[in-house]
């Protein structure tokens, strides 16, 4: 979905169908975020059990892309608590401040337009 998000013309012919495979992927990504947070078991702090790993990381990033942090907050409450432990992980602490600042409006906008 963020393939042909990043670059819609990738699959659309004019600038109409790009903003319809714009909306179209943001909302598929939410669906996936939904589908996914519906399959996280409860009680565990991170995705897979009690131990970090590449998938915590991974929608921990993937999570930032569109349509951002707020809406994924409201689509997938439980991998949302996990997301914001690994945020908060000191030992990663150099590679947000890198790669992935917490800077003002990160999360995106708060809205459920988004």
């Amino acid at each position: 979905m963020f393939w042909a998000h990043d670059e819609p013309s990738r699959l659309a012919a004019d600038a109409a169908a790009e903003a319809v495979v714009l909306e179209r992927t943001k909302e598929r990504i939410a669906e996936c975020w939904r589908l996914m947070d519906a399959q996280v078991p409860r009680g565990t702090p991170y995705l897979m059990g009690d131990s970090l790993g590449v998938l915590d990381l991974y929608v921990t990033v993937a999570s930032r892309w569109t349509p951002r942090r707020q809406r994924f907050y409201r689509e997938a409450p439980r991998m949302a608590e996990v997301v914001r432990r690994v945020d908060a992980d000191p030992r990663l602490d150099d590679v947000w401040a890198a790669r992935f600042p917490f800077e003002s409006g990160w999360e995106g906008p708060d809205s459920s337009a988004e």
